[in-house]
């Protein structure tokens, strides 16, 4: 869609809001105060700003519900584009074209600001370069606080809503307001929010965050003076109190907010307090660590949030697991970052064409240990005898060696909308492939639910007898989920380092949040399917998934040129 803006006045969106503890909780008076009007406001006060489409109709009174589209559950593709378009139109700092979510705007904001590219698989970001400068600038006054944000959102993208503390002492200072704001209404608070202030007044901050659980969904814990609600409401008071003093000649402000998440800005979830002087102090593998804790706490399935003590949010993970520092290293088997150009097929796929596209992105992968994939190499060598002529040494000899390429892992989609024909078809496609690569392959169908793990045996058998095997795996049924999938992958290094080859019909959106897409799983299209209809879904999918991995276009086999 063509966006035409007039006569507005090019704004800069400040997370800032007062959604009150008291009466009934209502988001929607504080998204429009905050990401609505300031589109809206007028560059001459005497006429009105003017947003239109390329027919002239008046978007204006649409505005609302265009961002209101790409805060959902899951991509609203044409939404995202039309708002990207008219972000870019209004804000003063914004890209476009960037491959990061609506919902993430103020990351895109803040690093338009300090000039730094949207993260991709070619521009990475680190705690070492990044977080840990933007960190000591912060500290010693010299930084602007947006840098310090972008760094984190960037690097680890985590859906939630975050403070940062200039150190532990400000958070302590805090606490100050907060016990004097609460001593005011103590006779009107419920005794389960009295009982988990007393729970925070007992933090320190003396790390590097602080973590808590506030929700479950966005309909928990909205009471009336709730605990969930009324710690947003003092935490932005105070850094409102901090701005004002700034304005009153202060020299620095020490606390500020992390909106890396709309969603979460408004309905936090979760709450992530950070304290800027430690991060300042920490080594870059500790910075990694504790935000990859973060994240992998938030993609938990299993949170709990009592109104009996503080739920704090890495809570289970510290105690599940050794924390281990990741570092970061190129994935074998990564496509690159053209991802936007590549071309789809005019047509389905041949099995020389889906062959092609296997084998070559096993070649990519490398070498491996041990695997059911196994590569024997004979070559000629004067080290070793002529086994026909041994007293000849003019005649070499050959060498056979055994080397392993990484395990074929193939899920295929058993979904309701996909037919017995289309089930039958994809099996004897992989029998095909399976019989011309001669290995061994690990085989799951899906749908909402993932069928246990089967190791069919291919190699040196006929068609037939390989078809007896498929029959006998089990065959589930019902709705799609890719993201069980991703999560089954992850969990298993064994898992990781295989080349994983999904199987579908592309009928499935992911969610709106970061995930930890595996960096060896491709797609590759369901047969007996409508070409056009699968390219349309396969693009759709493709769109949807810029915000996890931009590079997915180059992950669907047989589909593109």
């Amino acid at each position: 869609m063509t966006i035409n803006v007039t006569n507005q006045k090019p704004a800069v969106l400040d997370a800032l809001h007062t959604i009150g503890c008291t009466g009934d909780y209502d988001p929607l008076p504080a998204i429009q105060q905050t990401l609505v009007d300031p589109l809206l406001q007028p560059l001459n006060p005497s006429v009105p700003a003017s947003i239109t489409d390329a027919q002239g109709a008046d978007l204006t009174p649409d505005v609302p519900d265009l961002v209101l589209s790409c805060i959902g559950d899951t991509p609203n593709v044409t939404g995202e584009q039309t708002v990207k378009e008219l972000l870019g139109q209004t804000l003063i700092n914004f890209d476009q074209g960037t491959p990061l979510p609506v919902t993430e705007l103020f990351a895109v904001q803040a690093g338009q600001q300090n000039k730094m590219p949207a993260p991709s698989p070619r521009v990475l970001y680190t705690a070492q370069a990044d977080i840990l400068p933007a960190a000591k600038t912060l500290l010693a006054g010299t930084g602007d606080e947006s840098a310090f944000f972008a760094s984190i959102a960037y690097t680890f993208h985590p859906d939630t809503l975050g403070f940062w503390f200039q150190s532990s002492a400000a958070f302590d200072d805090f606490k100050v307001l907060l016990a004097q704001q609460t001593q005011v209404m103590a006779s009107t608070l419920p005794g389960s929010t009295v009982k988990l202030l007393g729970d925070f007044a007992g933090l320190s901050l003396q790390g590097l965050t602080e973590s808590l659980l506030l929700r479950q969904d966005d309909d928990d814990n909205n009471d009336e003076l709730s605990f969930a609600r009324l710690i947003v409401h003092v935490l932005m008071q105070y850094v409102e109190q901090q701005r004002t003093q700034l304005k009153a000649g202060g020299t620095q402000v020490s606390a500020g907010i992390l909106p890396f998440t709309i969603g979460e800005l408004f309905c936090p979830r979760s709450l992530v307090l950070v304290n800027v002087e430690a991060h300042a102090r920490a080594s870059a593998a500790k910075i990694t660590q504790e935000w990859n804790l973060i994240n992998q706490s938030l993609a938990s399935p299993v949170q709990i949030v009592s109104n009996a003590s503080l739920s704090k949010l890495t809570s289970l993970p510290r105690a599940a697991a050794r924390a281990a520092a990741m570092g970061a290293r190129q994935q074998p088997g990564q496509p690159g970052s053209r991802s936007a150009q590549v071309t789809f097929r005019k047509q389905p796929p041949s099995k020389l064409d889906l062959f092609r596209d296997i084998t070559r992105v096993l070649r990519r992968m490398g070498k491996v240990g041990k695997s059911q994939n196994i590569f024997r190499a004979t070559k000629a060598t004067f080290l070793k005898a002529n086994r026909r002529n041994p007293d000849d040494f003019n005649k070499p000899g050959r060498i056979t060696s055994v080397q392993y390429m990484p395990d074929l892992h193939v899920y295929v989609d058993t979904s309701g909308s996909i037919s017995e024909e289309n089930y039958q078809e994809a099996a004897m496609m992989l029998i095909r492939i399976a019989k011309k690569l001669n290995i061994n392959l690990y085989f799951n169908s899906f749908s909402h639910i993932l069928s246990q793990e089967t190791l069919l045996r291919v190699e040196n058998k006929s068609t037939r007898q390989i078809w007896k095997e498929f029959r006998r795996v089990p065959k589930v049924t019902g709705g799609t989920n890719y993201q069980q999938i991703w999560d089954y992958i992850n969990a298993s290094p064994k898992r990781k380092h295989q080349l994983s080859l999904m199987i579908t019909d592309f009928d499935w959106l992911p969610p709106t949040t970061r995930q930890d897409h595996p960096q060896n799983l491709y797609y590759a299209p369901c047969s007996a399917m409508d070409w056009s209809f699968m390219v349309s879904r396969a693009k759709r999918y493709a769109d949807s998934m810029k915000h996890i991995d931009p590079s997915v276009r180059q992950k669907l086999l047989g589909m593109v040129v």
